[in-house]
C-alpha cells in the first residue's frame, strides 16, 4: 500500500473510529456532513468549491449531479479521493491562494479546515472565498469555534482544573475561531451571517454576500 494512501485512509478511519477523541471534535461527524449536503441540494447549486476537501466525504457523493471542484493542501488526499469519486474535480492548494475562478461558484464550502488558518489568515480566507461566489451564492463553514473569549477561557480552565494538560495542549495547537470576532468581520463586509451551534467545539456558520 502506498504511504499517500495510508494518510488519507488513516484520516477515514479517524474521523469515525473516535476511540481517541476525549474532545469529541469529530462527534456527529457524519450527521453533519448530511446536514451540510442537504443545505446545498436545498440551495439548488450546480457549482460547489469544497476548500480542505480532504477525501472528499462532504461532495464526493453530490459530484455525480453537481459541478464538485476540491481544493486540498494534501496530496495525498486528492489522490485518494480521486479514487473514491471520480467525477470530482481537484485541485491543489488552500484558502489564502488566489481565486482561480471568480464569481463562478453558487457554494463555498469547508469541514474541519477553517482551524488551521490564524486569525488573520481567516479574514483574507473569508475575503477569497466571497471572490470565488455568485452574487446569490453562500460560504458555508462547519468547524471548531467559541462563541467568544470568555467561553474559550472557561472551557480551558475547566480542563486545567482536571489536570488534562494533554487537551489544553490540542485546543491551543489549533485555531479555534472566535465566533464573536468572525461575525463582527463579516458585518463589516456588509455580508450576512448565521451561526449554529452543533456539537461539543463544533458550529456550522453560513455567509451570503
Amino acid at each position: 500500500m502506498l504511504e499517500s494512501d495510508n494518510k488519507a485512509i488513516k484520516f477515514d478511519k479517524m474521523v469515525r473510529d473516535r476511540s481517541n477523541d476525549e474532545l469529541g471534535s469529530f462527534e456527529k461527524y457524519d450527521e453533519i456532513l448530511l446536514k451540510i449536503r442537504s443545505r446545498i441540494t436545498e440551495h439548488g447549486a450546480s457549482s460547489v468549491l469544497d476548500i480542505g476537501c480532504g477525501t472528499g466525504n462532504l461532495c464526493g457523493e453530490l459530484s455525480d449531479k453537481i459541478d464538485i471542484v476540491g481544493i486540498d493542501s494534501s496530496l495525498e488526499m486528492i489522490l485518494h479521493a480521486k479514487k473514491k469519486y471520480n467525477n470530482m474535480e481537484f485541485k491543489l492548494g488552500n484558502f489564502l491562494d488566489e481565486p482561480f475562478r471568480k464569481n463562478y461558484f453558487e457554494i463555498v464550502v469547508t469541514t474541519y479546515a477553517f482551524h488551521g488558518l490564524n486569525n488573520y489568515e481567516k479574514k483574507e480566507a473569508i475575503k477569497n472565498m466571497l471572490e470565488y461566489l455568485k452574487d446569490d451564492g453562500k460560504i458555508i463553514i462547519a468547524d471548531f469555534m467559541f462563541a467568544n473569549e470568555i467561553e474559550k477561557e472557561k472551557c480551558l480552565s475547566n480542563l486545567y482544573a482536571k489536570g488534562r494538560q494533554d487537551l489544553l495542549d490540542v485546543i491551543n495547537k489549533k485555531y479555534y475561531t472566535n465566533l464573536e470576532e468572525l461575525e463582527a468581520y463579516v458585518r463589516s463586509l456588509n455580508c450576512r451571517i448565521h451561526s449554529e451551534y452543533i456539537v461539543n467545539f463544533t458550529w456550522i456558520v453560513e455567509i451570503k454576500k
